[in-house]
């Protein structure tokens, strides 16, 4: 039995056990915040490359004034744009009077982009006829259409396969996470993608410049979309120009920094600088490019066409739209959880937005129809098969991707997969 002296002492101790705990758990958290403190500040040297220097600011009033000067600029230049289509337009019809004005958009949609590039070597096996693969008069490519697009402007087999080949062979080091601090907010991004770029750079070379160049024919258009994050607006730029300057140049660093933006993920892959802006992925302004903003009736194909030819028939325009993913998400139960509402969300704003993009395209022919200005024609296609979520840790998976590039063969190689219907 304790004593009452030593009750008082125990009494007398617990005070001192109850500081001496406070003490020693304000020492570890301060240890614990020191050493994050370290780390954060040690950080800009452990990550090396990862940080970009500090660009330089711009007051608001010069960017709002660059922003309408480059609005301007691209307007200007659709106008040119459309001129040179109906004098190229013009030539061929005198010397094929059915011919008509064919244009090829590929969407973005990441690794699947192995459906379109599949479709590609399809569609070149369907026989001559309405629905065979066309001489595009000009090709448009966002976010992994844009890695699609140079080869589909090139229009041969070897150009078809070397792109298939790309897509059908990802390598575990195309996109890899920054070391040792992924998330590190002064980060370009969360992921590097230097094995991309070396593949990349591996066939997209000045031989392949000079390709480009010499399928260049007058009129003839190249343009791929990235998104202008400086200025708020997209970023189109015209490949085929890029591809003449960089034989000039001896150097076809511009090829890779365009379709690298073009397909940088907000976030997750490097935004490029291109001329003083900052780009990311195309995407963020529209999944596919259609030309943009439409023109005043005066300035579209038609409406040029009339002014310029009055006596000859305008030549019919089609559309094919290659679409890099489903249009639509099957429909599920989703979970009450955050990730699963945050991914079936994101789904739905991603193709929605894709099909008000196409929906549109669709009453543009119909307006340019009921104009006068012609017949136009949209055709499109997506992936038929069930997509799953994209996993983070391995965005390019192989298995998955050649199944992609089997299935868009399939699609291609049959003509009645094309949808000719709004959605």
């Amino acid at each position: 039995m304790k004593t009452r002296s030593d009750a008082d002492r125990t009494a007398a101790l617990h005070p001192h056990r109850r500081r001496l705990a406070i003490i020693s758990f304000l020492l570890g958290f301060l240890c614990f915040a020191g050493l994050l403190t370290v780390a954060y500040l040690l950080a800009p040297v452990i990550q090396g490359s990862g940080i970009a220097p500090p660009r330089t600011p711009v007051p608001i009033a010069e960017l709002a004034e660059r922003q309408q000067d480059t609005i301007r600029e691209q307007a200007a230049g659709k106008t040119t744009h459309t001129r040179n289509f109906v004098t190229r337009m013009h030539a061929r019809q005198q010397q094929d009077p059915d011919a008509t004005m064919d244009f090829l958009i590929l969407s973005g949609g990441g690794a699947n982009g192995a459906f379109g590039a599949g479709f590609l070597i399809g569609w070149a096996t369907v026989p001559a006829g309405p629905a065979a693969l066309p001489t595009f008069d000009g090709v448009t490519g966002v976010s992994t259409g844009s890695f699609i697009a140079p080869f589909a402007y090139l229009g041969t087999d070897r150009a078809r396969r070397e792109v298939d080949d790309f897509f059908r062979n990802p390598r575990p080091d195309w996109v890899t996470s920054r070391e040792p601090i992924s998330f590190y907010p002064e980060n370009m991004s969360l992921m590097e993608v230097s094995g991309i770029r070396r593949d990349l750079e591996a066939i997209v070379d000045l031989d392949f410049a000079k390709r480009i160049d010499a399928a260049t024919t007058e009129g003839r258009l190249l343009l791929i979309q990235a998104s202008n994050i400086d200025e708020q607006i997209p970023g189109v730029f015209d490949f085929a120009d890029a591809a003449r300057k960089s034989i000039e140049a001896g150097d076809t660093e511009r090829l890779h920094e365009i379709i690298l933006a073009s397909c940088a993920i907000p976030a997750v892959f490097p935004p490029r600088e291109i001329d003083g802006n900052l780009y990311v992925d195309g995407g963020a302004i529209g999944n596919f490019y259609a030309g943009g903003r439409a023109s005043a009736a005066k300035d579209t194909f038609g409406g040029q066409w009339k002014r310029t030819y009055p006596d000859a028939p305008i030549p019919k325009t089609r559309y094919w739209v290659i679409l890099n993913g489903n249009l639509r998400i099957p429909p599920a139960i989703s979970q009450p959880t955050w990730p699963a509402v945050a991914d079936r969300a994101f789904q739905l704003l991603y193709t929605s937005a894709e099909i008000t993009a196409l929906r549109r395209l669709f009453d543009l022919a119909e307006l340019t129809r009921l104009r006068g200005d012609g017949d136009v024609e949209v055709r499109w296609i997506s992936v038929e098969q069930e997509l799953a979520s994209p996993d983070p840790m391995n965005m390019f998976d192989a298995k998955t991707m050649r199944s992609l590039s089997d299935h868009g063969r399939m699609l291609g190689a049959d003509p009645t997969s094309w949808r000719t219907v709004a959605p």
